[in-house]
């Protein structure tokens, strides 16, 4: 590889990030709340919900139960699922390693994050589940503690795997790396924020509010974990640096899913 290709500044094109990152927390928190549903509708429970949010009433404490832990759980599988793929599709475009990247990664964060937020805030899943378990403040903590751990090994895991499609010279592309991240990050809270406006039951209403919370501290891990990459602790492996081109197919893809989230399923009570 001549000089010139080693320190050429890569090809990103934004608006493509955008919608790959669009894509990618649309599904993680529409197949989320849709598990829950699911759920709630295998044990016969009376479900109500929309985009943001899944209701199950009507089931005794193991149903209900059942049914918290399932949309965790399907993240965390999914993120297993999403990985086993990515490492299967180093010879796919960069725009499909980076989708699966991003999507393997939100799992994952969704299904520690959930645990760091029910144990700070004894809101969501797992605060339900564990509310009578004795002594309570014991189990958030070791909620948070259990979350807090998993952050650190899924960053760590994302790492090495983005390792296999960034440049040997990544020092030299940090700042685009860096703001791959954090358009994403941006972008995933900008997409739970416009199907916040359209719930059925307001901007400020609880399933709003604790979806947004949950995605700013969930996802929180891109904004900073491409500061360790930089580090000597992970291989670069990939000749050429990853490079994000301009693919009407994921933007329109992106689109169509976001408008059917958000005006279709999100302005849809279920019941």
């Amino acid at each position: 590889m001549s000089q010139s290709n080693s320190v050429r500044k890569p090809v990103i094109d934004w608006l493509t990030v955008v919608g790959i990152a669009a894509l990618a927390i649309s599904f993680t928190v529409l197949f989320h709340e849709g598990v829950h549903a699911l759920s709630c509708l295998a044990v016969g429970g009376d479900l109500q919900g929309a985009a943001l949010y899944a209701s199950c009433e009507d089931t005794t404490g193991l149903q209900e139960n059942m049914v918290l832990i399932s949309g965790p759980i399907y993240n965390l599988l999914a993120g297993l699922l999403a990985w086993r793929l990515f490492r299967s599709s180093l010879d796919r475009s960069s725009e499909f390693q980076f989708f699966l990247w991003l999507f393997m990664l939100m799992n994952w964060f969704y299904f520690a994050g959930y645990l760091v937020f029910s144990g700070l805030t004894n809101i969501g899943d797992w605060s339900m589940v564990i509310a009578d378990w004795q002594p309570v403040w014991l189990w958030r903590i070791l909620l948070t503690l259990v979350g807090v751990l998993l952050f650190v090994f899924f960053v760590r895991q994302g790492l090495i795997e983005f390792g296999k499609v960034a440049c040997k010279r990544a020092d030299a592309h940090f700042e685009c790396v860096n703001r791959l991240c954090l358009l994403s990050y941006f972008t995933s809270f900008l997409v739970i924020l416009f199907a916040g406006f359209f719930c059925p039951w307001g901007l400020t209403s609880f399933p709003v509010t604790a979806a947004l919370f949950a995605v700013l501290v969930a996802l929180s891990p891109f904004l900073l974990m491409m500061r360790w990459f930089r580090t000597d602790r992970f291989e670069k492996l990939a000749d050429e640096p990853l490079e994000i081109h301009r693919k009407w197919s994921w933007i329109l893809t992106s689109l169509a899913v976001v408008f059917i989230y958000v005006f279709v399923v999100g302005r849809t009570i279920l019941s």
